[in-house]
Order: structure tokens, then C-alpha cells, then sequence
């Protein structure tokens, strides 16, 4: 028995990889063994869709080639080369990290699993791909994708997010593992799941592992993974005010270093409305800094994990001699040096679109509001 499925097992593996040598995509980290590439491309990709990243990727690469040159990026250009690709702490953590290795392993990546954990912002799943891609160490990764493929080989109802769960999922990820081509395997597996193992219409007639899968043994395979009960997306509505002056610059405010999110990330003066705004917002109803509302340039939407943000921008000026605190002029092209809220590079593509006497904003035009799935 114990020969039949190491035998059922060593035919999976090899189904997997010849599949995955025919079919790979060509992605600009897989050309390279070097851990640093490597560990770049995996924090990047932490839920962030590979066709976000690809742009990221290369220009982040071209400013901090190597470990050093990270460790000693200064970390407003490091945050203006992030900018737009969300989540802003991998940014942060990868520079720390490059800091530590830089001390304490003389450049290099560690090559032990237990050194690896040690880094900021590196957690399981990240030692485990870098080891076994960059250094061919056997260990297997289970991220959402891998998870899904998994869940249906086996008809694994268990959430692979919980204790128990993740526990299992590993185990038999370890026991499917190629030792010999440990990295190949690791990738294989979030190959298949990511094209075709899909979640909402999977390509059976496409997997190399079909002929060994439960779920579809039993006509089942929409049902693994088990559905996740949906957060329900909390609205929440925004002013946004864009002040320019008569040279062109744009008033931007910084936020503070003890903010949640994109702590020192620069924006468009804006404030949170407790409620719906009818009749229209006017200038007596903004509640601080000296900030006086001309006409609705139009509205964007945008998506930070469970909220749905509506930002209304207006055109905007300021009362004589008022300042507001933490605030800086800011021409558009200097922009591409600064890290700028997503919000507000949208803000800034609706006031360019559009002047205040405008009848019609050029999305609503198409019939279009601009949206997009960014957190920090």
C-alpha cells in the first residue's frame, strides 16, 4: 500500500512539472536564481495580481538593485517607487529586512529557515518560496492558490487560514513536494492554481493532476474550497480639496507618522462626511483650515480592504493668509518622486479632466467612475 501511493505520488510530480516546463509563464523573476530577485518578487506578489506587479517589478529593480542599495534607499523614494502597488508596510519591512541582512548576514538572504523568519515582514510563506526557489530547499508553500489546488486534490473542506487548517494543507504540500526540484514544484503548484485551478471556472480539461483529483471525481469541484463568508464592504465618504495656484502647483498635506495607513504619504487636503451631502457641500460646512469650496469637479472610487471609499473632489481655494498644517506646494512632475495617495492621483486625473463650469466630468461622459483595488 505504502509503495502504491509513493507510486501514485512520484506520478503527480512528475505530471506537475512537465506541465509547469511546457507551460510556464515567462515572468521576470523566474530568470533569475538570485534570493534578492526572488524575495522582491514574492513580497510584491502578497495579494497583488501578477499583471500589477510586472511595472513595479523592473523599476524597482532599476533604483535598488541589490540589498545594499535597499538597506540605504532613503524611504520617501523608496514609498514614491511603491507607490499605487498598496500595501505599503511590505515597502517599510523590505527595507528593514535589507538593513538586518546587510548587519548581520553580510548581504546575503540567510539560507536557514529559522534566520529567515527573523526578517521584518518575512513570515512563513515568504521563507519557505525564497528557500526553495533561490536555494532549492525542500520546503513547500501554501499561499491561496496553492491552497485551492490542494482543497480539491484531496476534497479538503477545512479553511486552509485557520490553525488546523493550515497545519493540514502544509502537511500534505510537504509529502507532494519534488525534493530534487523543490522551487520548480513550489512555483508549479501557484502556476496551476493561478491559470488554471481557478475559483469561479476552473479548466479541468487543462490540469495535469485531473485523473488523481477527488473533486472532480465526484462532479464537485465548485465546491472546494468550501465558500468563506464575505466581509460586508463598510462606505465611507470623503471630501477631497484641490487647491492650486496661479504657477500650477497643487496643495498637498502629509500624513502623520501615527497613521493607520500610508503614514507619511502625501495628499489632497480631505475630511471624512459623517453623512450624505444634500444639498451639496458649500464652504461654510468644511470645518477647519481655511479651506473655501468653488465648484464639484467629480467623484472616484477606491477600495482599501473591507471599505468602499466615494471621495467627491472640489475645486478649491484658500482664505487669505490661511495655512494648513503639514501642507507643501507641489508641481504634477514632481509627483513622480513623492509618495502620493492613490486617492489622490485619482482626485488629480478627475480635476484634470474636468473645470468647475464643466457640465460633465469626462468619466461621467463615458459613463464610467474610476475604481481600483489598492490598501495599504
Amino acid at each position: 500500500m505504502a509503495s502504491s501511493k509513493r507510486g501514485e505520488t512520484a506520478r503527480l510530480r512528475r505530471n506537475l512539472l512537465n506541465w509547469y516546463d511546457r507551460n510556464r509563464r515567462e515572468l521576470p523573476w523566474r530568470r533569475s536564481r538570485d534570493p534578492y530577485k526572488i524575495w522582491v518578487s514574492e513580497v510584491m506578489l502578497q495579494q497583488t495580481r501578477v499583471q500589477a506587479v510586472l511595472p513595479y517589478y523592473e523599476r524597482f529593480l532599476s533604483l535598488f538593485p541589490d540589498v545594499n542599495a535597499l538597506a540605504a534607499a532613503d524611504e520617501q523614494a523608496l514609498l514614491a517607487c511603491w507607490s499605487g502597488l498598496g500595501y505599503y508596510s511590505r515597502a517599510r519591512n523590505l527595507r528593514k529586512a535589507a538593513q538586518q541582512i546587510m548587519r548581520e548576514w553580510d548581504g546575503e538572504f540567510p539560507r536557514e529557515y529559522a534566520a529567515a523568519r527573523e526578517l521584518p515582514g518575512v513570515g512563513d510563506y515568504t521563507a519557505r518560496a525564497v528557500l526553495s526557489i533561490a536555494y532549492g530547499i525542500p520546503q513547500a508553500v501554501v499561499d491561496g492558490n496553492v491552497a485551492r489546488v490542494l482543497s480539491r486534490l484531496y476534497a479538503l473542506k477545512e479553511d486552509f487560514r485557520s490553525g488546523g487548517g493550515r497545519e493540514k494543507y502544509l502537511r500534505l504540500a510537504d509529502e507532494l513536494l519534488a525534493p530534487r526540484r523543490a522551487g520548480d514544484f513550489n512555483q508549479a503548484m501557484m502556476e496551476l492554481g493561478a491559470t488554471v485551478c481557478l475559483p469561479g471556472q476552473p479548466r479541468c480539461d487543462e490540469c495535469p493532476l485531473r485523473g488523481a483529483c477527488l473533486a472532480w471525481e465526484r462532479n464537485a469541484v465548485n465546491q472546494f474550497p468550501p465558500p468563506r463568508r464575505p466581509e460586508k464592504p463598510q462606505a465611507r465618504r470623503f471630501l477631497a480639496a484641490l487647491i492650486c495656484d496661479a504657477s500650477g502647483r497643487c496643495l498637498l498635506v502629509r500624513r502623520p507618522k501615527s497613521a493607520k495607513r500610508m503614514a507619511g504619504f502625501w495628499e489632497l487636503p480631505m475630511w471624512e462626511l459623517s453623512r450624505p451631502a444634500s444639498p451639496p457641500l458649500d464652504s461654510h460646512r468644511i470645518p477647519r483650515d481655511g479651506v473655501v469650496l468653488k465648484g464639484l469637479l467629480g467623484r472616484v472610487r477606491h477600495s482599501i480592504t473591507s471599505n468602499r471609499l466615494e471621495i467627491s473632489v472640489h475645486a478649491a481655494r484658500l482664505k487669505r493668509g490661511a495655512k494648513v498644517p503639514g501642507s507643501r506646494w507641489v508641481l504634477p512632475r514632481e509627483m513622480e518622486h513623492l509618495p502620493v495617495t492613490t486617492i489622490t492621483r485619482k482626485a488629480l486625473a478627475c480635476g484634470a479632466s474636468r473645470s468647475p463650469g464643466d457640465k460633465k466630468s469626462r468619466s461621467q461622459k463615458n459613463g464610467k467612475t474610476e475604481s481600483a483595488d489598492y490598501a495599504d
